[in-house]
């Protein structure tokens, strides 16, 4: 057998799809912190959540509930505020 790096781990397939929607899940969060943090949403930033959720299969709830975790966030708010 062949030696393949990085090594595989030994992970289930269940394993891998809990590992990846945490993934998906914390970029999805990750970004809309990001742009709540530079300012007023644009139409373009709109587009691209859009696109993104799509990409990352993120709910419409689920969205919601990051929006609200993000204009709710005093850090957040005061970097855009500066």
């Amino acid at each position: 057998m062949p030696v393949v790096w990085p090594t595989l781990l030994d992970l289930s397939r269940d394993e891998c799809k809990r590992i990846l929607r945490k993934l998906e899940l914390e970029a999805y969060a990750g970004v809309i912190s990001a742009l709540r943090a530079q300012g007023d949403l644009t139409k373009e930033k709109k587009d691209l959540l859009g696109e993104l959720s799509k990409v990352l299969s993120i709910s419409t709830e689920r969205h919601r509930a990051e929006v609200r975790r993000a204009v709710n966030d005093e850090r957040l708010t005061t970097i855009a505020h500066k």
